[in-house]
């Protein structure tokens, strides 16, 4: 019996010869299939009469399969747009931040000590955690604290394009929040996550997201520590955006945020497919989204942010634990999603908006359709 084993000549392609002579050195390629060689252009003139019919096919089935490709990455793109594009971003009426804190008034990071994560789950020998960098004394010392959490964010976005902060606010502030959040969806009003496209069948809508969200400003009654919660990141978006040295966020003018976006994930597989935030310019240039799990099991809840960074070599995987809170670009350069939970999940986000992007984003909106509430 005969090895089965296939032969290299099987599992390995021919190098490329000369259709002429067979020579397989100093070859020249046709241009317009890409398929034939030749080690002269005398040789290739003269297999021209053979090859014309063969080449002028080749080269159609590879234009044709570059435009499947192109169609099949524009419906993805398409669909990007579809699942993500919600519709407070094309709000007219946006929310100023808050104006950016005076010594006096810096508050974020007293409660605890504050560490910086990389953005990989713990398992990763490339996570990087300093839990006491923060802890220093308050007062002045506060306004140092902002700077240094911020300088960090402006080193991640300009590498990696996101940023991951642990011990934001602290335990006590983070179960205040819970408790908040607990009471909001306890009064019933979170409704099914919504999508700006209305040709889409509220089934297929689910499939696409199935978390349920309320939006609120955090002035409202019961809401007091989520405000403070949209204060402190107010706070460090606008100081990282005016500092000096903060590479790519020197780029956007940014003033102005959407409401904050509570979310729940109610456990039985809830989940948000891949897309992109912001994929047609609306406007939003930075997403900040606040966690609120405690003793999170990820092998167990499953529930992670999958991030897929255009530029990355790896994709970075976000466990949404208690009193975390992660920063990224809101445009193409960050595709995400949020993995099946299999226990309620809650999340606060929050956009912020370029004011040039968000004014061009308006106005073709109100080119669009003046009586129209959104636009992509």
């Amino acid at each position: 019996m005969g090895d089965d084993t296939p032969s290299s000549s099987m599992s390995q392609p021919l190098p490329p010869k000369c259709r002429i002579c067979d020579q397989d050195t100093g070859l020249l390629r046709c241009a317009k299939c890409k398929s034939a060689y030749y080690c002269s252009a005398n040789h290739q003139h003269d297999d021209w009469p053979m090859h014309k019919l063969e080449c002028r096919h080749l080269a159609k089935q590879r234009k044709d399969s570059a435009a499947a490709t192109s169609n099949k990455l524009n419906n993805l793109w398409s669909m990007m747009s579809i699942a993500t594009s919600d519709t407070e971003a094309l709000n007219p009426q946006a929310e100023s931040m808050a104006p950016n804190p005076t010594t006096a008034t810096y508050s974020l990071l007293t409660e605890s000590d504050s560490g910086h994560s990389h953005p990989h789950l713990p398992e990763n020998p490339l996570v990087r955690r300093d839990p006491n960098r923060f802890a220093i004394d308050l007062g002045a010392a506060s306004e140092k604290r902002y700077e240094d959490l911020c300088r960090i964010i402006i080193d991640d976005m300009n590498t990696y394009g996101l940023s991951v902060v642990d011990d934001f606010l602290g335990m006590d502030r983070g179960l205040q929040i819970l408790n908040e959040v607990h009471k909001m969806y306890a009064s019933g009003v979170f409704r099914d996550g919504q999508l700006v496209s209305n040709n889409i069948q509220d089934r297929d809508q689910r499939t696409i997201r199935s978390d349920k969200i309320t939006w609120v400003k955090g002035t409202e009654e019961g809401c007091s520590n989520i405000g403070y919660l949209i204060n402190q990141i107010d706070a460090v978006v606008g100081l990282a955006n005016t500092m000096k040295n903060n590479g790519l966020l020197s780029n956007y003018r940014i003033r102005e945020r959407t409401k904050a976006m509570v979310a729940c994930y109610p456990g039985s597989g809830a989940h948000y497919v891949m897309h992109v935030d912001n994929p047609n310019k609306d406007g939003r240039v930075i997403t900040a989204i606040y966690y609120l799990n405690l003793n999170w099991d990820t092998q167990r809840s499953g529930g992670v942010l999958r991030i897929f960074p255009e530029h990355g070599g790896s994709i970075a995987d976000i466990e949404p634990k208690f009193d975390r809170i992660i920063f990224f670009w809101s445009d193409r350069r960050n595709p995400h999603e949020v993995q099946p939970a299999h226990r309620t999940r809650y999340a606060i986000t929050v956009w912020y908006f370029d004011a040039i992007e968000r004014e061009r984003a308006l106005n073709r909106c109100r080119q669009y359709d003046k009586t129209s509430t959104s636009c992509t």
